[in-house]
Order: structure tokens, then C-alpha cells, then sequence
């Protein structure tokens, strides 16, 4: 392998990201992944023996690549001045849900669990505990009581993440402000 260039392996995870991303897991076949990395069948069988190896493998590089995200944004959040812990916890959602990949994620493992191995599961979890462990940092932060996370996530998550995956209009920053803030006072 050349200095500086992805190995066939990561080129083809890559490739099948993008395609599991704009198609789902069911439309995105292994002859897609083939001829949009340009690699061979048995290149690609070689590294990932079945459709649904390879899934968990690009679930894998999306959980690592939405770490790196994750940290850089509350890196930015925690050297900002005098932003409000609420202000912080939206803009985090906002990242969140902000990635095609991710909704991509969650529409796969909702709409298509009965293809799923209990693996696939296992990945899952790590993947939403990257948005877990994130929040939870900017809430220790702050000194907002753990007490208070199901309740900040739940109501996070039914106006930021499934209007998000419904392609639907989330709800408006000021009114969920209003309704986080009721929470934690």
C-alpha cells in the first residue's frame, strides 16, 4: 500500500457509508458497493464476507467519525463565553442531527431491525453513546444534576431527532429552550 492512501478496506467502507446513507441498508446491494469503489467482487467479499459485515464495519467508522465531531463541537462549546448550559445542549443536538450519516444510522437500525444481528445491536449502543457521553460532559459542566438526562434527552429527541427523521420541521429553538429549561429548574 502507497503512503498517504486509504487501503482498499477503508476506500470500500467508505464508498458503502455513502451508499448506505443515500439509499438504506436494503436498496445499497454488494454490486453497488462494487462498481462506486471501483474494486473487484472478491476484493470486496474478501474483507466483508456478507452485506450486513460490511454494515457493521461502516457503522463502526461512523461512530469514530461522529466522536471526532462530537469532541470538536464541545471543545468549541466549552471555550465559548458566557453560553447558557440550554444553548450549549441544542447547539450539541443540532450537530447531531445535523449529518445525513447519523439520521442515515437511525433510519437503518428503526426501519430494518429484523436484518439486523444482535451485533449490529452492540454497535448501535456505541454509536448513541457517542451523543450520550457528549451530553452528559456538557452537563457536568454545568452541575446539571445526571437526575435530569432521560427527561433533557427524551424531549430533545422528540424535537430535534425524529422531526430530523421524518424529514418534518423540528421544533423551534426558543420554545424548546423554554421547555428544557422547566426541566432542570
Amino acid at each position: 500500500m502507497a503512503r498517504g492512501r486509504p487501503s482498499k478496506k477503508a476506500h470500500i467502507v467508505e464508498v458503502a457509508c455513502e451508499l448506505f446513507t443515500k439509499q438504506g441498508y436494503q436498496s445499497t446491494s454488494i454490486d453497488q458497493v462494487v462498481l462506486a469503489a471501483a474494486v473487484s467482487k472478491p476484493t470486496v467479499y474478501s474483507n466483508f464476507p456478507t452485506k450486513l459485515v460490511l454494515w457493521e464495519t461502516a457503522l463502526f467508522s461512523l461512530t469514530e467519525r461522529a466522536q471526532e465531531e462530537m469532541d470538536i463541537a464541545l471543545l468549541k462549546l466549552n471555550s465559548a463565553k458566557e453560553l447558557s448550559f440550554i444553548t450549549g445542549w441544542i447547539a450539541l443536538w443540532s450537530v447531531w442531527v445535523g449529518k445525513a450519516e447519523r439520521l442515515a444510522s437511525y433510519r437503518i437500525l428503526l426501519g430494518e431491525q429484523h436484518k439486523m444481528a444482535p451485533s449490529t445491536f452492540a454497535l448501535f449502543v456505541e454509536f448513541e453513546a457517542v451523543l450520550e457521553s457528549t451530553l452528559l460532559a456538557w452537563m457536568n459542566k454545568f452541575s446539571v444534576s445526571d437526575e435530569h438526562f432521560f427527561t433533557l434527552k427524551a424531549v430533545s429527541k422528540e424535537a430535534l431527532l425524529m422531526p430530523a427523521l421524518m424529514n418534518q420541521a423540528m421544533m423551534e429553538e426558543d420554545e424548546l429552550a423554554r421547555q428544557l429549561e422547566v426541566l432542570i429548574h
